[in-house]
């Protein structure tokens, strides 16, 4: 029932965000020559947080952690100092599930890689003053629809029929979760809001390097099914990287 919900959200979502992205196209087409079509790769480091509400289950905390992402982006302006910015991003959402107090050291690695489309207006706030130079910058804002790609998990476990006189011993444990059957139940579906920030160099012709933020603020439950109702979390992801871009 839940996945059920959740898709009949996602679906209006990816529906306005194609119509608006239509419409953006549409919009560039019927542009002067001097309009801009620019395209982009960038990639670097992030930081994953979770926001969770776990109230009912005692000794026990998520923390975020570091990885990677890269992205291919495409940017319409559609007027002087407006754009309006997609693309295909592949991110990592990593985070610690482990245990406190008694059981301490019991924890999970999550390295989960997701699949994210972005949907972004740009505004160039110093346009005016920048055109003669060769800095640029840009603030986006928008949505994103995103896929749980992958999830590959390593875990410390206490081996109970190996008890000795320091208690339980631990050993480590990796595998790769198998979504086909996903037999928990996990919602591969992501979606939320993201904001960005360049500042480019326009360093030969038409080609730009940047330094861009991004921050992307999770709106989809992403966790086991049956744990959704009493025990939800939420991403929140930080990327920071250098990009180089080209201006058509």
């Amino acid at each position: 029932m839940n996945n059920k919900r959740t898709n009949e959200r996602v679906i209006p979502l990816m529906q306005r965000t194609l119509f608006f992205l239509l419409i953006a196209i549409f919009t560039n087409t019927s542009l002067s020559a001097q309009s801009k079509f620019r395209v982009s790769l960038s990639g670097g480091w992030n930081n994953n947080d979770i926001t969770y509400s776990a109230s009912n289950r005692v000794n026990t905390e998520y923390e975020g952690e570091r990885g990677n992402y890269f992205k291919a982006g495409v940017n319409f302006k559609v007027y002087k100092n407006i754009s309006i910015q997609t693309g295909l991003m592949y991110v990592d959402k990593n985070y610690r599930f482990q245990r406190t107090g008694a059981r301490e050291g019991v924890q999970t690695l999550y390295n989960a890689k997701y699949f994210n489309i972005p949907v972004m207006v740009g505004f160039q706030p110093l346009h005016n003053t920048l055109k003669n130079t060769k800095f640029n910058f840009d603030v986006f804002a928008g949505t994103y629809v995103g896929w749980w790609n992958t999830l590959d998990r390593e875990s410390t476990v206490q081996v109970f029929a190996e008890l000795n006189f320091d208690g339980f011993p631990t050993k480590t444990i990796s595998e790769s979760y198998d979504f086909k059957a996903n037999e928990n139940q996990f919602n591969r579906v992501d979606f939320g809001l993201q904001a960005e920030t360049r500042v480019g160099y326009n360093f030969y012709k038409n080609m730009n390097v940047f330094l861009e933020y991004s921050f992307m603020y999770g709106l989809s439950d992403n966790q086991k099914n049956q744990l959704r109702q009493t025990s939800k979390y939420y991403y929140t992801t930080s990327n920071y990287g250098i990009g180089i871009s080209y201006n058509f």
